[in-house]
């Protein structure tokens, strides 16, 4: 059976986890705006500047911690799960699992023990699959079993999801595309790149890109905590452009001059794969990875979460604008 929640004025204290990353903060920021009283649990060391001090609050541990997590759960209402390693960060296979995938199913534990009313987990689109070239809604199905590492985490932890969602646990999931904003570090490579005049050539310039903007994720997880339907999942990503067109509205907000050359894939394919062989010298990890390169340009479908979230995306002019002037700012 398919039930849809809406939050009353008396369910208003979440904890989200993940606060400290780019996706996780931008959603606390959005609940705290919307008048939640948020938690984020935290580790004692990681970065917290770009929350609002004094306005949430931290509780200490991470997301592999059952007692951390429980005690962090006691008088929540709500839970906003976007805690999890991601590509670059440097985690083998079994960090990935140990966080992806078994935080996540500390988290749900906790959450059904705690009694809250709704927990929305953040995914992602690559639990889909990688399809070239096609067009990719919440219907769809690998054609492959997920990469390892990441994809594969994520992969299982949101089947964990859906299966406490089945039984005991109201659950909704979202799927952000790549995603991009201020704080972006791996996918924001790409823009940095450019706007520091390292980026000479416009790299497979009609591959067509998926992305979301950070802030319309995070309103796009609200909007799913509020009124999405339990065990349903909520693919997020604005419209499609090409790599061109992506480039030249990056040129036009910031006011630099766009690559004027070209460069085809089995090109870039193998000018990555050399990059990616002298990483270990160099200490620069290219911004994309071969496979990337090679299985790129699935078109994932955000309409969903627009028809029956109301989630309406910032033109992209504008979030790369707002992206640019974060990333130009005075150290």
């Amino acid at each position: 059976m398919i039930v849809t929640y809406s939050s009353s004025t008396s369910d208003r204290r979440v904890l989200v986890t993940g606060a400290t990353g780019m996706v996780g903060g931008e959603i606390a920021l959005e609940l705290h705006r919307a008048g939640y009283d948020v938690t984020a649990l935290a580790r004692p060391a990681s970065d917290r500047s770009h929350l609002l001090s004094g306005e949430i609050t931290f509780a200490e541990g991470d997301v592999t911690d059952q007692n951390a997590v429980r005690q962090a759960m006691e008088g929540q209402d709500l839970v906003c799960h976007a805690a999890a390693l991601v590509p670059g960060s440097g985690a083998d296979e079994d960090g990935f699992n140990r966080v992806n995938v078994s935080g996540t199913r500390i988290v749900c534990e906790a959450a059904i023990k705690a009694g809250v009313s709704r927990l929305l987990h953040v995914s992602t689109v690559h639990v889909f699959g990688i399809h070239p070239g096609q067009r990719v809604d919440e219907t769809a199905t690998p054609s492959e079993p997920p990469h390892p590492g990441y994809d594969a985490s994520k992969a299982r932890a949101e089947s964990a999801v859906l299966e406490f969602a089945a039984k005991s646990l109201d659950a909704v999931v979202v799927n952000p595309t790549v995603v991009f904003g201020p704080r972006s570090r791996h996918s924001g490579r790409l823009i940095n790149m450019f706007l520091r005049g390292r980026l000479p050539i416009i790299p497979l310039p009609n591959r067509v890109l998926s992305l979301v903007y950070s802030r319309d994720v995070a309103r796009g997880a609200r909007m799913a905590l509020e009124t999405g339907e339990q065990g349903e999942r909520y693919i997020l990503a604005g419209p499609s452009v090409s790599v061109r067109e992506f480039i030249d509205t990056l040129a036009q907000v910031s006011g630099r001059r766009a690559p004027r050359i070209s460069l085809p894939g089995w090109a870039a394919a193998a000018g990555v794969a050399a990059l990616w062989g002298v990483s270990p010298v160099t200490r620069w990890k290219p911004p994309v990875t071969v496979a990337g390169v090679r299985r790129g340009g699935t078109v994932y479908e955000g309409e969903r979460a627009t028809r029956e979230l109301g989630l309406r995306y910032t033109p992209l002019e504008d979030a790369l604008r707002t992206t640019a002037e974060w990333l130009q700012r005075p150290e």
